[in-house]
């Protein structure tokens, strides 16, 4: 650690974090260091300066130097913005007085060029300097957090999550869009159970806190319901919710006199779409809550045939043909969204048949046959034998049906033959594929040929793979099912192809031996990847969270906040961010709840959003800024124009249509982003103005793939386009911007819906008003996945740049 002088600048330093060499590898700090010294900057740097170490160097600083201004050279503000902002206000300084310089994600790891890399540091931190002579000091907004929380999916996550807030003193809303929680855990029957070598009943852990949930008296259970909006900001949300009718009242006993009298059967979604439900049913016998729901695509009385047999054989009159949709609106401070999975549809990789042959099913379809309510009651037969098994939904009268289809059932014989094909879908840089490990497969193909292995002894099994992933203790499990039997080839199969009798031969190669083989099977089991559930893909638009390139929703930091999500407030965990087993899910679960706790209990909450500002003497009541797509402004009983701090995205929308200039976004104004244009550009420079939100997370992102772009690519962070004026772009291109591109969020969440059309017609009212010049200005949408394009885009403009240049 080493420091400067004083001289020559008033009451401003500079602080460069090493980030242990992934800064410091790539930028020269010292010459960094020497060339600010050289104007009268104190520079300061510190191989950690996010550590406790590193932020007392910073508060002593601000003390001893009497400091009103700090410039930090570190990491994406995303990481440890909030972090840096208590380091300096806990020294007296205020939030504004903070501006920090992301020299690791769009700097050292996208430049390797370390001359590159290291011009363009300077660059950074002068921008920041020059944009803090502009300084306004930013007033704290404080709130009162509503005392409540909304967990969103009732799977074993949003269980854990919702009882450890409720246990903790915390009332709380859980949401499941199905008729009961449970989530896919409850179609397990078995789990494994590493320290014992065992399997486990999967129901009995889940039932009793299924049971719990209902019977706890701060917890509200919200089933067949869906969230359809969020406005507020962190520490009061409102939620809008849809609730479905059931068409049964909850006084129903579920004595399940309905189902059977209903005459209609139905595919079950929950069995994996095999015939065995009525369109009155339960989800499955241990259904919480132990309510019947009618299919409304089903059932003959509500699509307007007479019928009625439900509401005859009720005894208690729950039957209600009247019920229709609910909108339930909620006020809580936190929000865990516990959403989950799906298995990857494996109809993508024809190559193994899953559609076509009737023997090739899913490692979750076999799960739910071997469950004792599955639909072969627990038997293992091949799919084309399934109608040999009693398969009824009336349970009363299973005695006599399995009496008469005694002779069938003992005509289906047990397969003799199982391939388990793994990394369907994962690990697969191939169109379609995952490339990530889904990291369950192993273990459920592990656990579900011990347990074939265990009650079918003679059953020959063999799993091919690529690699066998089972971390800690599961190693043991791995060596118990080795030493059962259980074959194991290394190879991903070519394809699987159906004989005449409908058995099955799979091909493949077998790489430690490099033999082409040709496994015969009586059925083929694929363990297909976990991907995020529809439910997870949803929640995170309308939430408007950060996603990574596979669609889970994305962490705040893997390591320091890994359930925080990109919001304040919102916090995720389980299958909902990124693929785990039941164990991990459940501690991830656990934290969720005490991260969402910490944020309730902690009011008032000082807001940390920018919005915007009016300038009473410049305002007209021109009613213009009334348009604001969020509702944020209004007229009050005096006819001034007032601004909810709460409703305020700080988006500028207001900024554009106010003609005479009377609002601005507090630390966005025009004064701060020309002095930031003139600190950052070179002659030739591509310049681009990112939006905070996705498009400012897509960029950091380039860096974390390890893509590069030239280092003449310089970011200015805004809250929109919207602030950037015809003013602003033409201070750019005198200053030497070559080009300048704007990159917006997709419109793929409520907030983006609203404010893309809109940037889009600001951008092209700019290139009309420039004219010749409109042709130096471009605009694309920053897609999370779409990192390679983004980069190849700075790439084409920068290198157009040069060449002018």
């Amino acid at each position: 650690m080493t420091d400067g002088t004083t001289e020559g600048l008033n009451k401003a330093a500079v602080f460069i974090c090493h980030c242990s060499g992934n800064i410091s590898e790539h930028v020269d700090i010292d010459y960094v260091k020497k060339t600010l010294k050289a104007e009268g900057i104190p520079v300061y740097d510190y191989e950690y300066m996010c550590s406790s170490q590193g932020q007392a160097l910073i508060k002593n600083k601000i003390l001893e130097k009497n400091l009103d201004r700090v410039v930090i050279g570190s990491c994406t503000p995303s990481k440890h913005g909030t972090l840096f902002k208590k380091c300096v206000q806990e020294a007296g300084l205020n939030r504004a007085g903070l501006e920090i310089a992301n020299l690791r994600e769009q700097c050292a790891w996208v430049h390797p060029d370390v001359a590159g890399a290291t011009e363009k540091a300077v660059s950074l931190l002068k921008a920041k300097l020059k944009r803090l002579e502009n300084v306004e000091p930013l007033e704290d907004i404080k709130v009162d957090i509503a005392q409540k929380a909304l967990v969103i999916g009732g799977g074993i996550a949003g269980i854990t999550a919702a009882l450890n807030l409720a246990d903790n003193g915390i009332p709380t809303f859980l949401v499941e869009k199905d008729s009961s929680i449970g989530g896919q855990m409850a179609k397990i029957g078995k789990i494994f159970s590493p320290d014992k070598l065992a399997e486990e009943c999967a129901m009995c852990s889940l039932s009793p806190l299924m049971n719990e949930v209902a019977a706890h008296p701060k917890i509200t259970l919200l089933t067949w319901t869906e969230v359809e909006k969020i406005s507020g900001s962190a520490g009061n949300f409102t939620v809008r919710l849809k609730k479905k009718p059931r068409y049964v009242k909850d006084n129903c006993t579920a004595c399940g006199r309905c189902s059977r009298t209903c005459p209609v059967l139905i595919e079950d979604e929950f069995n994996c779409g095999y015939m065995d439900k009525k369109a009155i049913s339960l989800r499955f016998s241990q259904s919480v809550p132990k309510v019947y729901s009618i299919d409304p695509d089903h059932c003959l009385q509500l699509n307007g045939e007479v019928c009625g047999k439900c509401e005859t054989a009720c005894k208690n009159g729950a039957i209600d043909f009247s019920q229709r949709e609910e909108i339930v609106e909620l006020n809580v401070g936190a929000v865990i969204v516990a959403t989950g999975f799906e298995e990857y549809d494996v109809s993508q990789k024809p190559q193994y048949g899953y559609g076509i042959f009737e023997n090739v099913m899913t490692q979750m379809e076999l799960a739910r046959v071997l469950g004792i309510n599955g639909p072969t009651k627990g038997e293992l037969l091949r799919v084309s034998d399934f109608s040999k098994a009693c398969i009824d939904p009336a349970p009363s009268t299973c005695d006599s049906r399995c009496e008469s289809s005694s002779d069938e059932l003992s005509e289906a014989e047990t397969p003799k033959r199982i391939v388990m094909i793994q990394c369907v879908g994962s690990r697969d840089e191939k169109e379609g594929g995952n490339r990530y490990c889904s990291r369950y497969c192993c273990m459920a193909a592990l656990k579900h040929a011990s347990l074939i292995k265990k009650r079918y002894p003679e059953t020959d099994i063999t799993i091919c793979y690529i690699d066998v992933r089972a971390f800690g203790f599961y190693e043991n499990y791995y060596r118990a099912v080795q030493e059962a039997g259980v074959n194991f080839v290394r190879g991903r199969p070519a394809e699987v192809i159906e004989k005449p009798d409908k058995s099955l031969v799979v091909r493949v190669e077998d790489t430690l031996n490099q033999k082409l083989r040709e496994l015969p099977a009586d059925l083929v089991v694929l363990s297909a990847a976990m991907i995020p559930s529809p439910g997870t893909r949803k929640i995170a638009s309308v939430l408007n969270l950060s996603q990574d390139e596979s669609g889970f929703i994305k962490e705040k930091h893997s390591k320091l906040k890994p359930v925080d999500s990109s919001l304040d407030g919102i916090f995720v965990c389980g299958t909902a961010q990124s693929p785990k087993d039941v164990t991990d899910t459940i501690a991830q679960a656990g934290l969720a709840a005490v991260r969402a706790r910490a944020f309730i209990t902690d009011s008032p909450k000082t807001l940390e959003n920018e919005i915007a500002t009016i300038n009473r003497l410049l305002c007209t009541r021109c009613g213009e800024c009334l348009k604001c797509p969020f509702d944020a402004l209004s007229v009050n009983n005096s006819g001034r124009v007032v601004l909810d701090p709460l409703m305020c995205t700080g988006c500028g929308y207001c900024i554009e249509v106010c003609k005479e200039g009377a609002i601005q976004v507090a630390g966005f104004t025009k004064s701060q982003l020309k002095a930031e244009i003139e600190g950052v550009l070179e002659e030739g420079d591509m310049l681009g103005f990112v939006n905070s939100g996705i498009a400012s997370l897509t960029c950091d992102n380039i860096g974390n793939s390890v893509l590069t772009y030239p280092s003449n690519v310089k970011l200015i962070k805004v809250p929109t386009g919207l602030v950037v004026d015809r003013d602003l772009v033409l201070h750019a291109f005198r200053h030497g911007a070559s080009s300048i591109l704007f990159v917006e969020d997709p419109p793929d969440s409520p907030r983006a819906e609203a404010l893309y059309p809109l940037t889009v017609r600001h951008f092209e009212k700019l290139k009309e008003e420039l004219g010749d010049s409109g042709n130096r200005i471009h605009f694309k949408k920053a897609y999370v996945p779409n990192i390679k394009g983004l980069a190849g885009t700075f790439t084409s403009l920068a290198r157009e740049g040069e060449m002018i240049k």
